[in-house]
Formats: structure tokens, sequence, C-alpha cells
């Protein structure tokens, strides 16, 4: 019990980031993205927002496949899905900060 409570903290740790939540909506959204098409979350540079991929990458959250030069990310654990979609998150786009 101690772990799936701790386990659930962590998730709720990553939840709580505004552009890692609208990049993960939008992967539960959509199969794959890029992280140009991921950027709309925020007013973020495109490091910042592969900072926060890389941080999901290293969680087993996301992964990413290469196709040519452009790397797409897609929903590796699929249970963050189901958390957001009880959020009531999933279908909403999220094209700029005010909508999140």
């Amino acid at each position: 019990m101690k772990q799936k409570i701790t386990e659930m903290s962590n998730i709720f740790k990553i939840l709580s980031n505004e552009v890692r939540l609208c990049i993960l909506v939008n992967l539960c959204n959509n199969e794959e993205k890029r992280v140009t098409d991921l950027q709309c979350c925020s007013n973020s540079s495109q490091s910042f927002v592969s900072q926060q991929l890389s941080k999901l990458k290293a969680l087993g959250i996301v992964s990413s496949r290469k196709n040519g030069v452009e790397t797409y990310y897609y929903l590796k654990d699929k249970n963050i899905c189901d958390i957001i979609k009880k959020l009531g998150l999933v279908n909403n786009k999220c094209n700029n900060k005010e909508e999140i």
C-alpha cells in the first residue's frame, strides 16, 4: 500500500506542472506529437518542452520514435491517460495557455 501511495504521489507531482500536464493531455488526445506540436501549451521554448519530455521519458511515461530527423513522442503509460480522463481534460484542445 505504501508503494502505491508513493507512486500516486509521484504521478500527481508530474501532473502539477502546467506544461507537463498539457503535454500529457495532448498525447492522450493524439497518438504521436513532435516537440514543436507540443509547444502549444505555453509560451515556453522548444528546449523547455524538450526538457519536460525528457523528464517524462525518464519516468517511463512517454516514449519516442525517430522518423528521419523528426522525433515523435507518444504516451507509454496508458494509466496516466486514465487519470487525465477522470480529470475531464481529454479531448480538450490545448491551443494556448489560457485553455488549460
